[in-house]
């Protein structure tokens, strides 16, 4: 075995008194990937930055670390300089032959045109290749250790499982070590480690993660037809209004307790599917049908009161709560204005049944948004949603900000308040492992259209949209076939909107939109080639 390139022995790192990090132990040889987990506040990047010799003013790092002469570090906060062309940075950084080792390291990134992006500033580039261009930065200038600090994580599933995935590529090939901290590094890793209250060790192992019961059917209680929203983006030459269609000819049906995903990454549409029915944002068209009211035709007092029976959860949960007011003014102040008729001496009952069903002690009444963590703050938006006895919840990525275990817990309760209260949820999501563990019904939405619906098991047997395989294969720890990055809403490519990214495009994919087609009962798929060998 090689001798390693970045050793650490009980490395510690300390902020006055709190020590943050203690007695880490960890090796990377050539060609090594090591990935490094751990939840929010951790401490995963101040290990990354004392095993560079980088620590920030005011924190020491005790113990023994040796390392290469070629080191580099990419925080997660990493920017380029924004009043100076690629090419420039590059050459500050490389020196003479910067040119060609741009190109290169950008081209192993996957970034198209890389020659042509060296005359660019930062702000020319969307958010995916201003990212590569930073790691790029770093393998240009051939690092024996590469340090990469959640590279790529505001980034879609695909996008980021494909340059992680790339990365590792380089390292093997290039015998560099690199080390990856953040969620989800595990996938192209060697080996993994997991850090937590300061210490890092074996990752725990997987617990069980419980999924949705099986349906009852029934009648549905939600139906959802045609929907379709669209927003005025400006005037036509003759002076009418043009349109950005974002969501286009959506549906489903729901039965009571049932849960359908609407699973696709930015752009897709799965969020204004969600706002639609929660009339959020106005629908151009459709119907949304809960217990046989049309809800988008509904005045603002009839919706007001359908509303203490449809609630919902956001992305954000500390954004979704008003800073001034306590959690439970603010489960108060729903159950107050979707339930006025009820006793004012009722509500401070409702409010601590809607906190211990959420999960909360009755003391979080009293605490402010400030005072809470992520977790804490999910719950007590959960509570606000709850106090009104919901029969349908809409959650728009309601698990995005959480880590592991909080993301673990809250899926947990909303399954088993599901499984008690027979509550019909729609969750918006990116995330398939997630979609296919609480969800009856799948929908594959890109650029506002159903590509692909089944039931989970049916899509993780035999999924025939290429882009269903991406997310499937980010959820199974597989590298994604899909190349680059999702197409601007507002410059689509004619014809399929994948066909840029997808492996298996040919010149009939530019000719039309393809529509839904049966593959069997119940699954329905939207590709030119979905029944030829290869793309099955």
């Amino acid at each position: 075995m090689s001798a390693p390139l970045l050793l650490a022995d009980g490395l510690t790192v300390r902020c006055g008194g709190t020590v943050i990090v203690l007695n880490a132990d960890f090796a990377v040889e050539p060609g090594a990937v090591l990935a490094i987990s751990g939840p929010a506040g951790a401490g995963k990047s101040l290990l990354l930055r004392a095993a560079g010799g980088l620590l920030p003013t005011g924190y020491v790092a005790d113990g023994h670390v040796s390392r290469p002469e070629r080191i580099a570090l990419v925080p997660q906060t990493a920017r380029l300089t924004p009043h100076r062309t690629l090419g420039a940075q590059f050459t500050e950084v490389l020196g003479g032959d910067a040119p060609a080792r741009a190109v290169l390291a950008l081209e192993r990134l996957e970034v198209p045109m890389a020659a042509r992006r060296l005359s660019l500033y930062p702000h020319e580039l969307p958010e995916g290749l201003r990212v590569r261009v930073a790691l790029a930065l770093a393998v240009a200038s051939d690092p024996q250790v590469l340090l990469a600090d959640a590279p790529g994580a505001g980034l879609d599933p695909t996008v980021r499982a494909r340059l992680l995935w790339l990365l590792a590529a380089w390292a093997r090939e290039r015998r560099a070590g690199l080390v990856i901290a953040g969620r989800d590094a595990a996938a192209p890793a060697d080996r993994a480690l997991h850090l937590d209250l300061g210490r890092l060790g074996p990752p725990p192992e997987p617990g069980e993660h419980p999924e949705a019961a099986p349906s009852a059917g029934g009648a549905p209680v939600l139906s959802v037809r045609d929907l379709r929203v669209a927003f005025p983006v400006g005037r036509t030459w003759l002076g009418g209004t043009r349109w950005l269609s974002v969501v286009e000819g959506v549906g489903f049906e729901l039965a009571e307790g049932e849960t359908a995903a609407l699973l696709g990454e930015t752009g897709s549409g799965k969020a204004m599917v969600a706002r639609a029915i929660l009339r959020l944002v106005p629908a151009a068209g459709g119907r949304v049908a809960w217990h046989g009211r049309d809800l988008l035709i509904l005045d603002e007092a009839a919706m007001r009161h359908e509303r203490r029976d449809v609630q919902a959860l956001f992305p954000d949960p500390r954004a979704a709560l008003d800073p001034l007011c306590s959690v439970g003014g603010h489960v108060a102040e729903t159950h107050a204005a979707l339930v006025p008729e009820e006793d004012a001496a009722m509500r401070p009952v409702r409010v601590a049944d809607a906190l211990a069903r959420a999960g909360l002690p009755l003391a979080a009444a009293d605490l402010y948004p400030a005072a809470l963590t992520v977790g804490e703050a999910a719950r007590a938006g959960l509570a606000r949603a709850l106090v009104t006895h919901p029969g349908l919840l809409v959650c728009d990525e309601p698990t995005a900000s959480l880590d592991a275990a909080d993301r673990e817990a809250l899926v947990g309760h909303l399954l088993h308040l599901q499984g008690q209260q027979r509550t019909t949820l729609v969750l918006a999501t990116e995330d398939a492992a997630l979609a296919f563990r609480m969800a009856h019904r799948v929908l594959v939405l890109l650029a506002g259209r159903v590509v692909e619906e089944a039931d989970p098991a049916a899509l993780r047997a035999d999924a025939r949209h290429p882009y269903t395989q991406a997310l499937l294969a980010v959820a199974e720890g597989r590298k994604p076939e899909l190349r680059g990055d999702p197409p601007s809403a507002l410059r689509p490519p004619g014809g399929c909107p994948l066909r840029l990214r997808c492996p298996r495009a040919a010149d009939v994919c530019a000719d039309s939109v393809p529509v839904l087609e049966t593959v069997r009962p119940g699954h329905r798929v939207a590709c030119h080639r979905w029944d030829e060998p290869e793309v099955g």
